[in-house]
């Protein structure tokens, strides 16, 4: 990853002192001899271990305090990030197989369920996290991932037909009536902070250049482009 004029990743020479205002998992995991082992190690696309754990240095009260650059680092940095996830998920991910089910058929919802579902819910959303193999992920994105990434998403949503047929808005472009449509429903995706993820990892870099928002006519499917991940897609309904 690449400092920016307005970010600039740190390089830890030795283990980082945290403190009781460190609340991460990472921070918690994190051992002198384990930072000895990683310290060293990047992937293919530059990522290190001070990448990683920069933003549960930086941003103390954070949950799960490390990030992922690229793909690599998911087996690269493990002997950190397995743990961090058994603690987050309280899934194994050196034994335990995700499980899939993708067949609707199988959900129960009876008329009584729903007559009571409506009485008390004004609105839900379902929202699933994707990344695109080959292009770093946002904390290790260059301008030229990001710009790949979105490029590859908006052919994706200019083919969407019928019901899921939409508009895109790019974030830089927004004009102000846009921003307060988008905004009053709830739309518009996180604005980054000193205080959140996003800005300690460096995912907020050159922010908002190809980030932006998809939506279909009936406003019911959403896509974020560039935020944490590559995209996240939201299915609501109000």
């Amino acid at each position: 990853p690449k400092d920016t004029p307005d970010f600039n990743y740190v390089t830890f020479e030795s283990i980082p002192t945290f403190g009781p205002e460190h609340k991460s998992l990472m921070a918690k995991t994190l051992t002198p001899e384990l930072f000895e082992k990683l310290k060293d190690v990047k992937s293919s696309k530059g990522y290190t271990l001070s990448n990683a754990i920069m933003t549960g240095v930086v941003t103390p009260h954070l949950g799960v305090g490390v990030t992922a650059g690229d793909e690599e680092c998911w087996d690269l940095f493990k002997d950190l990030f397995y743990p961090v996830i058994k603690g987050w998920h309280g899934y194994d991910a050196a034994t335990s197989k995700h499980p899939m089910d993708l067949d609707p058929s199988k959900l129960v919802f009876t008329d009584e369920q729903k007559e009571t579902f409506n009485k008390y819910v004004v609105s839900t959303r379902i929202r699933a996290a994707r990344n695109i193999s080959g292009f770093s992920l946002p904390t290790g994105a260059t301008e030229a991932d990001r710009a790949g990434v979105e490029e590859v998403l908006k052919q994706t949503f200019s083919g969407l037909s019928g019901e899921l047929a939409g508009t895109y808005y790019e974030l830089g472009s927004l004009t102000e009536e846009q921003t307060k449509f988008l905004l009053e429903r709830g739309f518009l995706f996180q604005i980054p902070t000193a205080r959140n993820l996003l800005t300690g990892a460096g995912a907020a870099r050159s922010w908002p250049n190809n980030r932006g928002i998809f939506h279909n006519e009936a406003q019911t499917a959403l896509a974020w482009v560039n935020e944490e991940d590559h995209c996240r897609i939201i299915s609501m309904e109000l």
